[in-house]
């Protein structure tokens, strides 16, 4: 999917949410970096920080920034910039949270600060793609991190080496943790990926099949687990393996994420066998399911070829018609999202944005799919360009939001001086205008994104239709001329 970004840097976004934060200041007078409760005795900072843990990220940087401007600050300047880079870094704005832990980096710092800063620092060059720095960041570190922050340092070390294709080293680090956290089996099942991929099967898919057959005590650890048995399931396919890829499949739960890939796969790995009346079983289900996931359109495909297997032609025709009707449904659907998001419908079914003492910035895969272009565009939120443009988007819609809200909030402030209040004013003016102008541009780019994704699901829709149709002649052919015309 490629869509062209030059004309909206992330950085312009990031610097542009920044001002208007300051701004607020100015007024009132991620598997994410682990920022630690101990030590830190201004209350004001620890609010922030529970704001922060209550997914309010805004409200926790708009906070910390407030505590310095007003000198409240209880502590070292060291120790808030440390959680002020750090909200910076889960909010996303990774060049504001590189700023600050290279300027405290340029300073003679005490080696916990020092270690924290090279910590967070590698930790955003990683997220940019910067992986020899954050490499180089990573060695820097000298002296003992808490235990909170270890195996995160741990793990993202591991990460780093992955991604540099260093398998080796990244599994004997990874083989010195004691603590099996959701980091660590993420980073494990990344491991086991990129060593099958390297052709080192037999570790990876060793690797694979611990995770596979792991316990798991969260809802993220169990899509993993499935995400693994359903990755060995491929590959096995791959290699004309079905007995050992039907083994993983049945150890993937009939309900969640992976689900329907898994569904799918299985009705094939019978099918690859010949035993098209096991296949059946799981695509028969599989079309009752949700007709815009790829895998059910699949399965629509899949069901009729299984009949025409058996030689149950007339069984096979009617789902093959079934198919045509429904991929004609879905047809129109992708026609009907179009038409939504030109219509500007992309902004409130795509975007929920919340105020006062809501999640900030929210949006979630239930409101997505409760409009009439979430169905085809849920999926989007798996690509990494998508997902993080429309949270771009989002945070810019909401400081629209609150700068409208601090602009008629000036009327109200008797004290303030004349002159004061118009230089506020203006200076909100001014954001607005700039807030404005980047938001349609991120706009423009979602629905490039948006239009791009719509235009694949349909070409694939049309040749399935197509494909179903020469099939449905080929069947009456084939009566026609055993039967005759009749």
């Amino acid at each position: 999917m490629a869509t062209n970004t030059k004309n909206v840097k992330p950085n312009c976004i990031s610097i542009m949410l920044c001002v208007v934060q300051l701004l607020v200041v100015d007024i009132a007078v991620a598997a994410e970096p682990n920022l630690i409760w101990d030590g830190l005795k201004n209350p004001g900072i620890r609010a922030a920080l529970f704001d922060s843990y209550r997914g309010r990220h805004f409200s926790a940087i708009t906070q910390v920034l407030t505590e310095q401007k007003l000198g409240r600050t209880i502590g070292t300047f060291e120790e808030t910039s440390l959680v002020l880079g750090g909200l910076y870094l889960l909010y996303g704005f990774h060049y504001e949270a590189a700023n600050i832990f290279e300027n405290l980096l340029e300073k003679n710092q005490p080696l916990e600060v020092r270690d924290r800063a090279w910590l967070y620092l590698a930790k955003t060059q990683y997220r940019r793609g910067r992986l020899a720095d954050a490499q180089n960041s990573m060695s820097k570190i000298k002296g003992s991190l808490p235990i909170a922050l270890q195996e995160e340092r741990l793990v993202l070390n591991a990460n780093i080496l992955i991604a540099q294709g260093e398998y080796e080293q990244a599994s004997a680090i990874l083989r010195k943790s004691k603590n099996r956290s959701d980091w660590y089996m993420f980073a494990r099942y990344n491991l086991g990926v990129s060593l099958y991929k390297m052709g080192i099967e037999t570790e990876g898919i060793k690797i694979l099949e611990d995770i596979g057959s792991s316990s798991a005590a969260t809802k993220e650890l169990q899509a993993l687990k499935n995400k693994a048995n359903l990755t060995l399931a491929y590959g096995f396919l791959d290699k004309k393996e079905p007995e050992k890829a039907i083994i993983s499949l049945q150890k993937v739960k009939l309900e969640g994420q992976y689900s329907n890939e898994a569904l799918l796969s299985l009705g094939r790995a019978y099918s690859s066998q010949e035993k098209h009346k096991k296949a059946l079983v799981p695509w028969l289900e599989l079309i009752e399911r949700q007709p815009s996931d790829p895998s059910v359109q699949a399965g629509l495909m899949a069901v009729p070829f299984a009949f025409g297997q058996l030689k149950a032609y007339k069984q096979s025709l009617e789902y093959y018609e079934t198919a045509m009707t429904r991929f004609q449904k879905e047809i129109d659907k992708i026609n009907k999202a179009a038409e939504a998001i030109a219509g500007g419908k992309l902004v409130e079914g795509l975007i929920r944005t919340q105020s006062g003492e809501n999640v900030e910035g929210l949006w979630t895969i239930k409101n997505i799919l409760n409009t009439p272009e979430g169905e085809y565009l849920w999926q989007l939120m798996a690509s990494n360009e998508f997902r993080e443009t429309l949270f771009n988007y989002t945070q810019l819609r909401l400081s629209l939001g609150k700068l409208e809200g601090w602009s008629a909030t000036i009327d109200t402030l008797k004290h303030l001086p004349k002159k004061r209040a118009e230089a506020y004013k203006a200076r909100i003016l001014q954001l607005q205008s700039k807030v404005l102008l980047t938001s349609e541009r991120v706009d423009h780019l979602l629905q490039k994104i948006a239009y791009n994704e719509l235009d694949s699901r349909k070409r694939r829709l049309i040749a399935y239709f197509n494909e179903a149709r020469f099939s449905v002649a080929q069947i009456y052919d084939y009566a026609a001329k055993r039967w005759g015309g009749g």
